[in-house]
């Protein structure tokens, strides 16, 4: 009896490893570009290339921020860029809301601030190759201080 409770438990434990690591998300590209201590200048631009094989899947993507306590505004504005393989370009200003009213921080961390913000849901890359996002600061500062990271993230989204 011993033996075959042992055997459940293990098979019940390995099935739900398994079923845990199938149902995570299917990040095709993430990436953070570090800002300088000086920081963001308004002419500087970071780029994200994501090659993209499956056009039939559909994808979520997320614009990641990271600010410290120094940043002294609720949101940040976002100029982001697509060039597609193709060499088509979309031009698109984001309003990034970083804290509510009262100045409480959005995100994960304490002195770090990490934050997740959906850019795009349900979106259909049309060919393979490559898709340039190009992120630049929007705000009326020449160099913007306390954003430390600028990044991208796209995902698969489940159930295809």
């Amino acid at each position: 009896m011993p033996n075959t409770y042992n055997r459940k438990h293990i098979l019940i434990l390995l099935l739900l490893i398994v079923l845990s690591a199938c149902s995570g998300k299917s990040d095709i590209y993430f990436q953070f570009k570090g800002i300088e201590n000086a920081g963001w200048n308004k002419n500087t631009t970071y780029d994200f290339a994501v090659n993209i094989t499956d056009t039939v899947s559909v994808y979520n993507i997320f614009l990641e921020i990271r600010n410290n306590e120094s940043y002294s505004f609720r949101n940040l504005w976002l100029f982001v860029d697509l060039k597609t393989p193709e060499g088509n370009m979309r031009k698109d200003t984001v309003n990034c809301e970083l804290a509510d009213a009262m100045g409480e921080w959005y995100g994960k961390g304490s002195n770090l601030h990490t934050l997740s913000l959906p850019y795009e849901q349900g979106f259909r890359f049309r060919i393979p190759g490559a898709y340039i996002y190009s992120i630049k600061q929007g705000m009326r500062e020449d160099d913007l201080k306390g954003i430390s990271d600028i990044g991208l993230r796209v995902v698969k989204q489940s159930g295809q």
